[in-house]
Order: structure tokens, then sequence, then C-alpha cells
């Protein structure tokens, strides 16, 4: 898939053996869905063209103002955006490594 599949108004996004769903909201956004359409995410455009020449990219995870992660790689910034999602981080609770 390429930057420029981005452009449709949805598509179908494979990954860990479930269909997710990328759809564009407006120009240079899109929400990352699950397969009940539940937000996983958002995935903005910061760059037309960045060093590389290629679009810049950022992931956006529910209750985030900023980017959590920015790259030219907008494949794998969709995959991180459901990884968090399915998994979680574990809360911390302040008291790790006590006995």
């Amino acid at each position: 898939m390429s930057a420029s599949e981005l452009e449709m108004s949805s598509l179908r996004f494979p990954h860990r053996g479930r269909i997710f769903h990328v759809e564009k909201q407006a120009p240079g956004r899109w929400v990352v869905l699950d397969e009940s359409h539940a937000v996983l995410g958002t995935l903005v455009r910061i760059a037309r063209e960045g060093e590389e020449h290629e679009p810049v990219f950022g992931a956006v995870p529910p209750g985030y103002t900023e980017t959590l992660h920015e790259g030219s790689d907008w494949k794998m910034l969709v995959a991180s955006l459901i990884n968090e999602a399915i998994e979680p981080e574990p809360a911390a609770t302040g008291n790790q490594g006590e006995a």
C-alpha cells in the first residue's frame, strides 16, 4: 500500500489476522477503526514532503492531542495505533519491584 492509497475515502487494513479500516475524515486526516468501527486513533499528515521527499505522518492515539509517533511509513504508524489499542500498556502502580 502506498501513501496515494490513503486518498481513497476508506481502505481495509489487514493486521494480526483481523481487518481494520482507515477512513479519510478530511484532507490529511484519517481515522483508524476496528471491525466494530470503534476509533483506535488518528493518522495525520504533518508534511507533504519530508527530508526523503516522502510525506510525513503522525499517529495520535485516543485521548491525545499531539502525535505520539511520526514518520513516512504510514502503515507502521497505523499498525502501532492498532497494537496500542488491542494491547494497552499496563498501568503503573508505583510499587513495581517491591516485595
